[in-house]
């Protein structure tokens, strides 16, 4: 993560969004200390979404129990699923 200072940063304000296009996140700084985060939106949507998925007691049992699936070996291939679901 790339630190910049808050007074750069003000100056360089129309140039931020395309530091930002790669998924970086440039921590933005007063006195040496981070006050803000500039992100891409894009990245800022995703972490929102997984924060979403996270706080979900369902959405979190479904995802272990896909881990423990394609551990224990219980998968299908792409041509089986398309199959199973009449594509």
């Amino acid at each position: 993560m790339q630190k910049i200072p808050i007074t750069e940063a003000r100056s360089k304000f129309m140039k931020l969004p395309y530091q930002t296009a790669k998924h970086e996140i440039l921590a933005v700084t007063r006195r040496n200390k981070e006050v803000m985060a500039v992100m891409s939106w894009e990245l800022y949507e995703g972490m929102l979404e997984t924060l979403e998925v996270l706080s979900d007691p369902t959405l979190m049992n479904h995802l272990k129990e896909g881990i423990d699936d394609v551990k224990a070996g219980r998968t299908h291939s792409l041509s089986e699923a398309y199959e199973r679901l009449g594509l």
